[in-house]
């Protein structure tokens, strides 16, 4: 059998090489790897050390580790936990434990994790909600013992998520759950060693940084990756607006908005003077990780670090994300080739009672708008696509029935009509056709399809199953949150995050080149001033 396994091993690895072979579709590998596994014997399992980097055997759980243990961390960890395919084997996070999480409601966290772990007076008497490495590793351990028989491990947690992989080598898959700062990092670090991955929102909060995950992501197909946004978008909503579109209803498609409530939590136009000491249990150094030293302070941490340049991509990278993917993906939207913005001002008066705005290279606005020129993939020409956030909103169109738009929504316009729907563009609605458009377009529909959160076998949602077949090798496809699919709007709304912090400035951008033309200062902010010990390789 020894033998038989080298000389099989050796069989892939001599096919795989073959220059012709890195011309195939993903499909194709998938549909080797399945024959090869039935040509060595229906009943026999194939060693993971046969299959090569990055493939598990279907029969196999994927062993994952849990990076970033704050309040979304806790939120998610209930489908990693109740799906019987994944076995959760280690944590990491720089903050040890606290209760000084932020949240919707006031014990939304322990509650939930109490429903979880089946422990009703779990952390009774705290306020604030609960987080942390230690945290996430009583929930992961309590819910396997009560509802994995047999189970009597432990669970690894380490403060620094690179100890934790050079302890747990052999592990399968990751999901990557903190700041946004550190995301980039964090997934170019697993693709180094092979490691299937989940994210959550955004691929990073630098234009350079952000892409290099894309790249690594295409680049290695064998390695599964999802970011979690995608799980949350419905395409529906945008497949009856294009159906519209296509069929002429409002003529040509000039611009698109979008637009919410966000933020939901404080802005800050100025770097933080207060001094704290920095919590117990928490490493400062290892949370800054990339970003530039930076005395410690809560107004950085947790929830509110989306509001920082350094730390967070703002309100767009924050919700922007979730209803924009489908906007890209069912027009086919390529990379903004230009961005500009506008957003509020902060005033402030000096001893001498004369005011002056206050110069904020620092943090997103209290409100902005991020205008983008797009084009089409298919050479089709362009469409401007605006996000406004903080409570402002595009212009009521032609034939709107109410005096103003609601608090969240998206609208296409058009040269004949506008189509208006709720924030991720579902349940759309004509606007401004006469009597005869509303007759001609209106009951033409798109066919509807499932929900990426739909649950299917064993309570598994349907996107956590469609990445678990790709690792797995066992689906045709590449599954549709897959990093690599992020590309175009990764790339549009970091660029934008540049044009806010040179003043608004219009950025000429070249996506072939990845450089901004027209402003060498602008050009420079799509990189971080990174970090000793944290550059990319």
């Amino acid at each position: 059998m020894l033998i038989f396994g080298k000389f099989f091993k050796s069989r892939i690895h001599a096919y795989l090489e073959r220059p012709t072979f890195h011309i195939f579709t993903i499909m194709n590998r998938r549909k080797f790897i399945a024959q090869a596994s039935a040509a060595i014997g229906m009943a026999t399992v194939v060693p993971r050390s046969v299959l090569g980097k990055g493939f598990i055997p279907p029969s196999d759980k994927i062993t994952l580790l849990q990076i970033g243990c704050g309040f979304q961390g806790l939120n998610e960890i209930g489908a990693l936990l109740r799906c019987p395919q994944i076995q959760i084997v280690g944590v990491a996070d720089p903050n040890k434990q606290s209760n000084d999480y932020i949240a919707w409601t006031a014990h939304t966290m322990r509650t939930s994790l109490r429903r979880l772990i089946d422990e009703p007076t779990w952390l009774e008497g705290i306020t604030g909600h609960p987080g942390g490495r230690d945290v996430m590793k009583y929930v992961v351990e309590t819910y396997y013992k009560k509802n994995r028989p047999g189970w009597n491990g432990e669970i690894h947690a380490h403060e620094d998520y690179r100890e934790l992989l050079d302890t747990m080598r052999d592990v399968d898959a990751v999901k990557i759950i903190p700041c946004d700062h550190l995301h980039s990092y964090m997934s170019v670090d697993c693709f180094k060693r092979g490691k299937h991955q989940i994210m959550h929102k955004p691929l990073g909060n630098k234009l350079h940084e952000a892409m290099k995950v894309v790249d690594m992501a295409t680049a290695q197909q064998n390695i599964a990756t999802y970011m979690q946004a995608y799980s949350s978008s419905s395409n529906n909503g945008i497949n009856q607006t294009k159906a519209w579109i296509d069929a002429g209803a409002i003529g040509k498609l000039r611009e698109i908005h979008n637009w919410s409530n966000r933020p939901v939590w404080p802005q800050y136009p100025q770097i933080p003077t207060e001094r704290p000491p920095i919590p117990k249990g928490f490493n400062w150094d290892l949370w800054l990780g990339p970003a530039q030293w930076r005395d410690y302070s809560p107004k950085y941490t947790h929830c509110l670090f989306r509001g920082w340049f350094e730390f967070g991509g703002g309100s767009i990278a924050d919700m922007g994300i979730y209803s924009m993917i489908p906007v890209f993906k069912v027009l086919g939207l390529g990379s903004a080739t230009a961005a500009s913005t506008r957003f509020s001002r902060v005033y402030q008066y000096d001893y001498d009672m004369v005011n002056s705005q206050v110069v904020n290279t620092w943090s997103y606005p209290d409100a902005g708008a991020f205008r983008f020129e797009i084009p089409y993939k298919n050479g089709g020409g362009t469409v401007f696509f605006t996000w406004h956030d903080g409570g402002m909103k595009p212009d009521v169109p032609f034939g709107y029935q109410e005096d103003d738009l609601p608090v969240q929504g998206m609208m296409f316009v058009g040269e004949k009509g506008a189509i208006v729907g709720n924030f991720y563009g579902g349940d759309p609605k004509l606007v401004g056709l006469n009597d005869a458009g509303m007759k001609r377009y209106g009951g033409i529909t798109a066919p509807r399809m499932p929900s990426m959160s739909e649950q299917v076998a064993e309570g598994t949602p349907r996107w956590l199953q469609g990445w678990i077949d790709d690792a797995k090798g066992v689906s045709n496809i590449k599954n549709p949150g897959s990093f690599e699919f992020i590309r175009e709007l990764t790339e549009s709304y970091t660029l934008g995050a540049v044009s806010m912090m040179r003043n608004g400035k219009k950025l000429l951008y070249n996506p072939t080149t990845r450089e901004v033309t027209n402003d060498e200062e602008g050009n420079k902010l799509l990189h971080r001033d990174t970090r000793k010990g944290w550059e990319f390789v």
